[in-house]
């Protein structure tokens, strides 16, 4: 894999891990939104998943507002990837590849069309991993893929 690719995955499976924390331990507060982690499960997160503990953080009694989570995003992709584990400027490229919104869009469609599943019982993030990539696969998701791809190089842009 390039590190444009890597950096693609990098980048996907924090955003989708952001979502998967605000799926989850999400709270409402007197109208606003916080995250609410139990001491037990943030042990459980910080052993499991110590190389998201940081965003974890970030979030942990901040209130939630689409300002603060765009900025907690961005400082912890710029903290943990930028010019430590990519070259300087990958990560921005990453950010804006046709790649990366594609597997973005998907990841949406999926949460979106498994939401009921994924309320019904606590899920591990590593659970959601590997039904994302099980669903991906399928032979529904790539003939969809393949027919968007077409269309979308017919008509000079991404997938939307």
């Amino acid at each position: 894999m390039s590190d444009m690719e890597n950096a693609i995955k990098d980048l996907a499976e924090i955003m989708q891990f952001e979502f998967w924390l605000r799926f989850y331990f999400i709270k409402e507060e007197d109208g606003k939104l916080f995250i609410r982690i139990p001491e037990q499960a943030q042990k459980k997160l910080r052993e499991e998943y110590p190389a998201y503990w940081g965003l974890v953080e970030i979030y942990m009694d901040a209130e939630l507002t689409i300002e603060f989570t765009q900025a907690a995003f961005s400082t912890f992709v710029v903290q943990t990837l930028e010019g430590t584990k990519y070259r300087s400027g990958l990560v921005a490229e990453a950010f804006d590849s046709k790649g990366f919104k594609e597997e973005s869009q998907l990841f949406g469609i999926w949460s979106q069309h498994h939401e009921s599943q994924l309320e019904q019982i606590f899920m591990e993030f590593n659970t959601w991993q590997e039904l994302f990539s099980e669903w991906k696969e399928s032979p529904e998701v790539q003939d969809f893929l393949k027919k968007a791809r077409a269309a979308a190089e017919s008509q000079g842009s991404t997938v939307q």
